[in-house]
């Protein structure tokens, strides 16, 4: 099972990158790990050979997925624990400090195996209603274009409307139309 989430991870500089990212748990020596397969190149691949450690943000405001695929919103605010740790962003549900124990290379998607350091909860997670999961699901298909076929795009992106037309408020509504404007740059390029 992939967890759509944030992953955000520091430079050397301790310079804070923040990207979307789908992980997954896993038992690694009977230990509860998590596994996160950046592309490559990535920025976020980059942070965590070289600095070993991600916070991992677990948030219900998909405004932040599209904001980050698009640029539209490219800083958000983040809340520093200590010193060791990665921030996490401000308006996370939950996050984990993760430490990387394992790299798995590989051509495409390298698999970093984290150990979780710790977890904190900072308010609960109701769930995602339909548009919400429209908008991730077109944020991730946003990131995939010129790697998939543009009819799949373009069926995908009609299928996920309907729970933007039957079920979005203010947020999601936003987020669709900066994620909208992305893919039709896209295909007016083409």
């Amino acid at each position: 099972m992939i967890h759509e989430v944030i992953v955000t991870t520091f430079n050397k500089k301790k310079e804070v990158h923040i990207a979307p990212m789908g992980v997954k748990f896993i038992d690694f020596d009977n230990n509860k790990c998590v596994q996160i397969s950046p592309f490559k190149p990535s920025q976020t691949l980059n942070n965590l050979i070289d600095t070993k450690v991600a916070t991992i943000n677990y948030v219900d405001n998909v405004k932040v997925f599209a904001g980050i695929v698009t640029e539209e919103k490219k800083s958000w605010d983040l809340n520093q624990v200590s010193d060791r740790c990665v921030p996490h962003l401000d308006i996370t549900n939950t996050y984990m400090n993760v430490s990387v124990c394992q790299e798995n290379d590989d051509e495409v998607r390298p698999n970093i195996i984290c150990n979780i350091e710790n977890t904190k909860i900072l308010r609960p997670f109701l769930g995602f209603n339909r548009a919400q999961f429209s908008v991730i699901e077109l944020a991730v298909l946003s990131t995939r274009l010129g790697r998939i076929e543009d009819d799949k795009v373009k069926r995908e992106y009609e299928y996920l409307k309907i729970g933007i037309d039957k079920t979005a408020g203010e947020d999601e509504r936003a987020a669709w139309k900066w994620i909208e404007n992305k893919i039709m740059k896209y295909f007016n390029n083409d």
